[in-house]
């Protein structure tokens, strides 16, 4: 036992990270339209963002408690690039420090040689140099961290795009078009699942939603139509009937709000009803017999009394 206690004693309270000159880096991005949305044209789950905008690479640094000045620089490399673009300067860090680290790049827009670049999905690689003060690095640098004691070596952080620990995803950028048919999609269908749940869950149409119902009917067509000329990449015409299927969707939602023409009361007051009758059936069936039983029960005391007559001898 004692011996157990001793080894106890002998293991430390807290282990070595493996990155000598830090206790945390996490890196955050700005700038995109979508983060994991299923793009059906590239046919893959992706990150997007709309050409010619800024995708914003912010990584904050948490230095470890070694006494000495680190020298951080970033660079992000894209798949259409043949070299990092790097920070213009570096950013001092000490001991215990916490601060973030930014990197603006701006998207291409789809002209001459990046005319193409929507048609296929793009990787990227993020790394920050922790280097002696005025170092330069470059795409044949490498990065590495040998965890030595520092500040005796170089350190590097590295990112990927659909890398450990996943957290981003390969990268689509969209044309205006795909950017506005995106947009327009993800309201539409918010608001359309939305009235199908509400109109489609009752048994009949409720009183006064005729209109609703055409509106609701159109958007769910326009929608199927925007989809597939999604998927075959007629982003142009993809966008028109997103739009019109939001335009759709906002009328049926619209001919269900107008308030003091009764369209109102007689609609929800039916969902309702239905609703409530779906939920409670058995319990209103049950509740209708013991009404039933408690009527007839008092009709029966409220009958004038009858007393036998006693046998003549």
């Amino acid at each position: 036992m004692f011996a157990v206690l001793l080894v106890g004693v002998a293991v430390p309270l807290s282990v070595p990270r493996a990155h000598g000159d830090d206790n945390n880096v996490t890196l955050n991005i700005t700038g995109l339209i979508a983060r994991g949305t299923s793009d059906s044209y590239l046919g893959s789950t992706v990150d997007a963002i709309q050409a010619g905008t800024t995708m914003t690479f912010n990584v904050v640094f948490t230095a470890s408690s070694y006494v000495y000045q680190r020298n951080l620089t970033m660079g992000v490399k894209f798949d259409w690039m043949t070299n990092f673009q790097n920070t213009t300067s570096d950013t001092a860090v000490y001991a215990g420090q916490t601060l973030t680290v930014t990197l603006a790049y701006a998207i291409p827009a789809l002209t001459g040689q990046y005319s193409a670049l929507n048609q296929q999905t793009h990787s990227w690689t993020l790394e920050m140099w922790n280097m002696a003060e005025g170092a330069t690095w470059s795409v044949y640098s490498g990065c590495y961290d040998y965890n030595y004691p520092p500040p005796n070596a170089a350190a590097c952080h590295n990112f990927y795009s659909n890398g450990y620990p996943y957290t981003y995803h390969q990268l689509a950028v969209y044309s205006s078009a795909q950017a506005s048919s995106y947009n327009s999609k993800l309201q539409a269908k918010a608001i359309i699942d939305s009235l199908n749940s509400a109109l489609g869950s009752t048994f009949s149409p409720a009183p006064g939603t005729s209109g609703a119902l055409a509106s609701l009917a159109q958007a769910n067509t326009q929608m199927a139509l925007g989809n597939n000329a999604y998927q075959l990449g007629d982003f142009a015409t993809a966008q028109t009937d997103y739009q019109n299927a939001l335009n759709d969707a906002n009328a049926a939602q619209s001919s269900l709000s107008t308030i003091g023409g009764g369209t109102d009361t007689a609609t929800f007051t039916s969902i309702w009803l239905d609703s409530v009758a779906i939920l409670l059936g058995g319990i209103g069936a049950i509740m209708v017999g013991f009404a039933g039983f408690k009527y007839l029960r008092g009709k029966t005391r409220s009958l004038p009394s009858y007393t036998s007559s006693t046998p003549k001898a």
